[in-house]
């Protein structure tokens, strides 16, 4: 084993060649920042957080890319949950106010329609942004789901990124 660190590729494993200021990585053909290079083949570590906040809703959507997918899950499901509740209350102002024959809950159910459509809309922007990174849409997300996503998550695969020159019998014989 070597006793100096070897620049990686990220992604294969490959040793770097060293640029002005970036590396190169001559199977995957692309350059790399230094932030992005990895020691002794090592794979690309994954931030893991394993809460997301309800006032991160309220973040753009450039915002939102730079979340984690965990992160985007556990807000899907907060806003799909938040979506059913103000559409309860829309309806029930809706028929408060034909049932009486009055406009009195006019201005709470045109109030409870603009956040009926903020949180639709907040909900297209994460289900789209999953549907960008996993390929799909989750139907349904429910703790159960999300406690199983963030396992697999920490389970990861942890194993450098070597590729092996000669067979284990051969290495132990010296040959």
């Amino acid at each position: 084993m070597k006793d100096y660190d070897v620049l990686t590729c990220p992604y294969c494993g490959s040793e770097l060649v060293e640029q002005v200021e970036q590396y190169y990585c001559d199977f995957c053909v692309m350059r790399l920042d230094p932030y992005q290079v990895q020691r002794n083949h090592e794979r690309i570590s994954v931030r893991i957080k394993d809460f997301s906040l309800e006032v991160y809703l309220d973040k753009t959507t450039p915002e939102l890319m730079r979340l984690s997918t965990f992160e985007l899950l556990s807000l899907l499901k907060y806003a799909r949950a938040e979506r059913v509740s103000l559409y309860h209350y829309l309806n029930v102002f809706y028929k408060a106010r034909k049932l009486g024959k009055t406009e009195e809950y006019k201005e709470n159910e045109e109030e409870s329609g603009k956040e009926y459509e903020k949180i639709t809309r907040k909900m297209f922007v994460l289900e789209n942004i999953l549907r960008q990174r996993l390929g799909y849409v989750p139907h349904r997300i429910t703790d159960d789901y999300l406690a199983r996503y963030l396992e697999e998550m920490k389970k990861g695969k942890h194993k450098p990124m070597i590729i092996r020159q000669k067979r284990r019998d051969e290495v132990k014989s010296g040959s």
